[in-house]
């Protein structure tokens, strides 16, 4: 767990955790890739204010959206999209998919290394994870892992969320 406090203080995954009880947040959203990294075809970063949308088209065929918010309850969405019907995957196809795309990741760059820490955790825990479900990783701090399917593409949904 305590690879977990270092990703977090580092501010790799969540790079503010903190916002002052006014209506502007101290902390603006960080991209966490950029355009010119192995493996990424097409590259965008929007932010307003708090939250962010950083996506990335992977060379693998995959669209990776991360939604960031950085104030009041700090969280990132990364959703992986891929066409192709997977509605016939088990559960435990989308906990072990989780683990893989975060470690793939983390070999982009230094930059995102610490993403494979993420992907440790979620390997450690998949057995005791259910799809949909907020799983606490350490105090306050939550993975959820789930799916959005349709014959022609799936999304695989990991959310980290300080609460």
């Amino acid at each position: 767990m305590k690879k977990i406090s270092g990703i977090l203080a580092f501010g790799v995954l969540f790079p503010l955790f903190s916002c002052q009880n006014k209506p502007t947040c101290k902390y603006k959203p960080e991209p966490i890739f950029a355009k010119d990294l192995p493996h990424v075809v097409q590259y965008n970063f929007e932010k307003e204010g708090s939250q962010s949308l950083e996506s990335v088209m992977l060379d693998r065929g995959i669209l990776l959206e991360i939604g960031q918010e950085v104030c009041g309850e700090t969280k990132q969405e990364y959703r992986f999209t891929v066409k192709g019907d997977y509605n016939a995957q088990p559960d435990s196809f989308w906990m072990k998919e989780a683990t893989r795309q975060f470690v793939f990741l983390s070999t982009f760059s230094p930059k995102q290394a610490a993403l494979k820490d993420w992907g440790d955790i979620i390997e450690l825990r998949r057995q005791e994870m259910q799809l949909g479900q907020d799983r606490e990783v350490q105090p306050g701090v939550f993975v959820r892992i789930d799916r959005v399917l349709s014959p022609e593409e799936a999304t695989l949904l990991v959310v980290f969320s300080q609460k």
